[in-house]
């Protein structure tokens, strides 16, 4: 298709049409680009930092003289003195390389009543333009809906760009109060992001303020027109651009984009239906069975989940939902079942939990999700005892208890708090569960039933880490795991490093070691092997590995050519389940993690 050489920027995304309304889309691009500003991060930082080592000098600091040198100021110090003397001691001359810069751009739009219609033909040109300005400032672009917040997209097909016009909240009435609650859920969001966006959009409703950086304003002007208005910190830009034929805007509308193509437009997405389209979240991490045989993947943009029976790959997954207009605060797998705790208002409803039906809060807790992400939950039951029902919120660990078998569905339950300063909470099998804190200097791992709380086992730790793993198994009498903490590098490599300290302790020789990664890592878990080495598992920098890492190996196990978007392993370690950009889901399961691939597309849901 022949372009004017001034939409020569945006051939790209302009060869998804046909000519006819790559005109009308182009039109649009070069009325509102000039409104957007110019991008605000430069894509190299410009530090040096070393990696690796690139020669041996003769100048240098101490700290960096080769060992040989060091030796010889044992065996012959006089020798060594002459050396330092004339400068002939030789140095190793770390290499230094610029780092780059792992931009992200990020855009969220508001797809409910206030923009169905016109101002979604606008939301089309300023996907493109967008995507075009991250790609140009060697960034990355993902975008997500005001409605789902923290559930965010690629933009790399026109397939991506159909999603953005079937996404459309009829529940999201937009009013001011709710719009604001939903950017600030999105703002927390994006700030636990690595990296975090170095630019973000709001695009809807005019409202107040400047959203989550930039805001764009889209509100009906006169008749076949729209005002556009572009609001940042640094400047304010209106204009009002006519809109296409109406034919050409229907087409748009419905993701004809090109009749040539014969493409099926995307069904819009609307509430939940028994025989809709369903997508797997790439932003809630998978939930896992105690045992590692069963992984709950949450749907993207509704109430449910996919349960799959690792032991049986060839079956297909089943769908459970839970009420729409209720919050799942908190997950769990308890005997291959999943459940949760939902919100209602100033209580509680423990869904699909046996022996559990409704409960009170916690005293002066928010029960805020993290990151838009569900709460760690676990069920302990032992035979002939009452169950248990196990929280971690805010750094703390409330359990709620049956006091008689079955009475639970009819009474609220009181919690009670067990421990303060806990950094995981895991299932340790036959009906224990365990925690760890940290106290007085130390590490706790403490092992507890309804019946008894063993005395805990302490890690030497004088700082509290920044976060922590725990495996745990219920193998003798006291506890045994592994536990790995991350802790600030302190010198180690500089604020760009991570020191992940790690613990095993067992019936076999106890070990500590220390590992050094480069923040850019994302550790999703830790890995026992009770007979070898315990191990971190990470994504690579690039997010297309799987990567075991000891105290001496470091084993690729699973590469992928999508980018990996989250995951999750289990509390004895031998499973680890990855969800993709592409929405599939991957379990590596054994010791070999052996991968089995399930498509994440259309299912039974």
């Amino acid at each position: 298709m022949r372009l004017p050489a001034t939409l020569a920027p945006w051939r790209q995304w302009l060869d998804w049409f046909d000519p006819e309304l790559a005109s009308a889309v182009g039109e649009c691009l070069l009325r509102l680009h000039p409104l957007l500003g110019a991008f605000r991060l430069r894509a190299a930082s410009g530090r040096l930092e070393p990696e690796g080592i690139d020669d041996l000098r003769r100048r240098g600091s101490y700290e960096r003289l080769l060992l040989s040198e060091w030796a010889l100021a044992d065996a012959a110090p006089d020798e060594f003195d002459r050396r330092a003397a004339g400068g002939e001691h030789l140095f190793l001359s770390p290499k230094l390389v610029a780092r780059q810069a792992d931009a992200l751009t990020v855009a969220v739009f508001d797809t409910g009543p206030a923009q169905l219609g016109a101002p979604r033909l606008l939301h089309v040109a300023l996907w493109i333009l967008l995507a075009q300005r991250a790609q140009a400032a060697k960034a990355r672009f993902a975008w997500g809906a005001l409605g789902v917040p923290g559930e965010l997209h690629e933009a790399d097909s026109a397939e991506r760009l159909r999603e953005l016009l079937g996404a459309r909240a009829w529940r999201f009435e937009g009013e001011e109060a709710d719009r604001a609650a939903l950017e600030q859920r999105w703002a927390r969001s994006l700030d636990a992001l690595d990296p975090a966006p170095s630019e973000r959009w709001s695009i809807g409703a005019r409202a107040p303020g400047y959203g989550l950086g930039h805001r764009v304003g889209i509100v009906p002007a006169q008749a076949g027109a729209l005002a556009v208005t572009i609001s940042a910190p640094q400047a304010r830009r209106e204009t009002t651009l006519a809109l296409p034929a109406a034919d050409t805007g229907t087409r748009l509308l419905r993701g004809e984009f090109d009749r040539r193509a014969r493409i099926v437009p995307a069904a819009p997405a609307r509430p939940p239906r028994e025989d809709g389209p369903v997508r797997l979240s790439t932003t809630q991490p998978p939930v896992l069975s105690a045992d590692g045989a069963t992984v709950a993947v949450a749907l993207a943009g509704r109430s449910a989940v996919h349960v799959y029976r690792l032991s049986n790959p060839g079956q297909s997954p089943f769908t459970m939902r839970w009420d729409a207009r209720t919050p799942l605060l908190a997950a769990a797998i308890d005997r291959q079942a999943f459940g949760g705790i939902l919100a209602r208002r100033d209580a509680l409803q423990f869904w699909s939990l046996r022996g559990f039906g409704h409960g009170h809060r916690p005293p002066r807790a928010a029960l805020e999700l993290p990151q838009g992400r569900w709460l760690r939950c676990v069920h302990g039951h032992l035979d002939g005892l009452p169950p248990e029902l196990w929280l971690l919120a805010d750094g703390a660990v409330w359990v709620w208890t049956e006091h008689s078998t079955g009475s639970a569905a009819s009474a609220n339950l009181s919690p009670r708090k067990v421990a303060e300063h806990v950094f995981a909470l895991c299932d340790a099998g036959a009906g224990h569960v365990a925690h760890l804190r940290h106290r007085d200097g130390h590490l706790e791992v403490t092992r507890t039933t309804t019946r008894n709380e063993q005395k805990p086992v302490k890690l030497v730790c004088p700082t509290p880490p920044l976060s922590a793993w725990m495996n745990s198994r219920s193998f003798g009498l006291n506890w045994s795991g592994v536990v790995a903490a991350e802790f600030a590098a302190a010198g180690h490599g500089g604020e760009r490093s991570r020191v992940w300290r790690v613990w095993r302790r067992g019936n076999r020789a106890d070990r500590d070691f220390e590992i050094i990664l480069p923040a850019e890592w994302k550790v999703i878990g830790a890995d026992p092997q009770p007979e070898g080495e315990p191990a971190l598992i990470a994504f690579n920098p690039d997010r297309t590995q799987v990567v075991r890492i000891g105290e001496r190996e470091r084993r690729v196990v699973y590469e992928s050519a999508i980018r990996l978007s989250t995951g999750s392993v289990c509390d004895s370690g031998w499973t680890t389940a990855v969800v993709d950009a592409g929405g599939r889901l991957i379990a590596l399961r054994g010791r070999d993690g052996r991968p089995t691939i399930y498509a994440g597309g259309n299912g039974d849901g």
